[in-house]
């Protein structure tokens, strides 16, 4: 019995060449010739573009980004219209601020930029010294066409990078509704009814939020980044600190991809599943092909880069926008109940209950939350006040759906 949900085969599966950005400059593929990340008003000096149309060709939305290493206090134009700016920097966390320039070259108010939450790869896995990640945030833009950055003393901007996440032409797919996995039903056992089944109604696929499943790949074709799949442990919550009123979630679940992706050099984006204020449910990072949405036929969970430390066999569930001190709408938290009680349905866990985290890689235990927030784990703000202090409502209801 075929018990596969339809994915999209990825570039290596079909044996296409792969176009990873970070390769194309070595490789003189890249996209020559337009100068992007100059002084204002300037016509040369700076990188060119990368267009990231991937294997769909025109199907997929014209992804163009432009990256600098240390960008300093210069104005930075871009040729495209930029959705959003991905920063990186050591220091305060509060240290860094922004305006952004329009296509005349008129700029725009500062603004504090806020970090978003700590995600990143384990200490295990990471060959660097620290022990924490750096500051990271994703600016919208609005459309502008430049940027320029003011910081305190003692913070290090180590990246800029401006995306243009382009615009889906097509209409986006959803998964069906309680496809099951090859060896699991799509509830738990003892569980009954469409609440709890698993995937939710209207999950967003990769291929339909518009993921050019290229960027997951090196240049000789392999994951960047392999997949690795535990056991289900905990459900963690996060906020992505960008804008509540988000006028195209797509596209900034695109930059968030490509910030994570290419930028940050995770081979693909953290978080497992996205949730914007519509209640729209967004397919995270890949599984593969052979089992529901983040798990592998087996149902063991594949391990995203979102909760610094405590990873594997954490499914981590990104909230779009700033919630500190704005709560979720009631659509998003209605989706977030959905699916943290599908997931708690499916993996035997009681929403209401702690755990006892066992790390595959360190094997050091902590107690935390079978349905927390990310700073049940880790010191940071997220998900943001307003969402962390609705949650013992989500674990309550979720229960309710799962009993």
């Amino acid at each position: 019995m075929n018990n596969t949900y339809p994915r999209p085969r990825t570039q290596a599966e079909r044996g296409l060449p792969a176009s990873r950005r970070r390769f194309l400059a070595a490789l003189g593929t890249a996209t020559a010739g337009v100068p992007l990340l100059a002084a204002c008003g300037t016509d040369a000096g700076g990188p060119a573009a990368s267009d990231h149309r991937g294997s769909m060709g025109d199907a997929l939305p014209r992804v163009r980004v432009s990256q600098e290493a240390s960008p300093g206090h210069e104005v930075k134009r871009t040729s495209f219209p930029i959705t959003a700016v991905g920063l990186t920097w050591t220091g305060s966390p509060r240290g860094v601020r922004l305006r952004l320039f329009d296509r005349s070259g008129k700029p725009g108010a500062w603004q504090n930029v806020t970090a978003g939450c700590p995600c990143g790869k384990d200490t295990e896995t990471l060959r660097a010294k620290s022990t924490t990640p750096p500051n990271r945030a994703l600016v919208p833009a609005h459309g502008s066409y430049g940027y320029q950055l003011d910081v305190d003393a003692g913070v290090k901007v180590i990246e800029a990078i401006a995306i243009d996440a382009g615009h889906l032409g097509r209409k986006r797919r959803t998964a069906p509704s309680g496809t099951p996995s090859k060896s699991a039903p799509a509830t738990a056992p003892g569980a009954s009814g469409s609440a709890v089944a698993f995937p939710p109604p209207g999950l967003v696929l990769r291929a339909d939020w518009g993921a050019d499943e290229a960027k997951r790949l090196t240049a000789d074709g392999r994951e960047s980044s392999p997949t690795r799949f535990t056991r289900v442990q905990a459900i963690t919550v996060h906020h992505t600190a960008t804008p509540v009123d988000d006028p195209d979630p797509a596209a900034t679940v695109r930059a968030i991809y490509e910030q994570h992706a290419v930028s940050n050099d995770w081979g693909d984006i953290g978080y497992n599943f996205l949730i914007d204020r519509q209640g729209v449910i967004y397919e995270g990072r890949y599984s593969g092909t052979d089992g529901i949405p983040a798990h592998n036929a087996d149902g063991e969970v594949v391990t995203g880069f979102h909760t610094f430390g405590f990873n594997p066999g954490n499914i981590g569930i990104a909230l779009l926008g700033d919630l500190g001190k704005q709560k979720p709408s009631s659509r998003m938290r209605d989706s977030l109940v959905r699916l943290t009680a599908s997931l708690a349905a499916r993996h035997e866990l009681d929403p209401l209950a702690g755990v006892t985290y066992l790390s595959p890689t360190s094997g050091k235990t902590t107690d935390g939350p079978a349905l927390g927030g990310h700073r049940d784990w880790t010191s940071t703000e997220c998900p943001g006040s307003a969402a962390y202090l609705d949650l013992p409502d989500v674990r309550e209801r979720a229960a309710q759906l799962t009993r």
